[in-house]
């Protein structure tokens, strides 16, 4: 993992290109999938990586 759940929980409030992702649409009763995360985010990559490039410079303008 790139970061710790926490900090993709706070990219992605901060993320202006945040959307859910499909397969994330579906309410899941075992897990609250309701918080915005880069995990849950359709343009995050399985590798840990935003494929807009967005991530790193969230991260840095805000000092997290």
């Amino acid at each position: 993992m790139r970061a710790s759940n926490e900090t993709y929980e706070k990219v992605a409030k901060m993320c202006s290109a945040y959307e859910r992702a499909a397969s994330e649409q579906i309410s899941n009763s075992a897990c609250d999938c309701k918080e915005k995360s880069c995990m849950n985010c359709k343009h995050f990559a399985s590798d840990k990586y935003c494929k807009l490039d967005l991530y790193d410079q969230i991260v840095k303008e805000h000092h997290l």
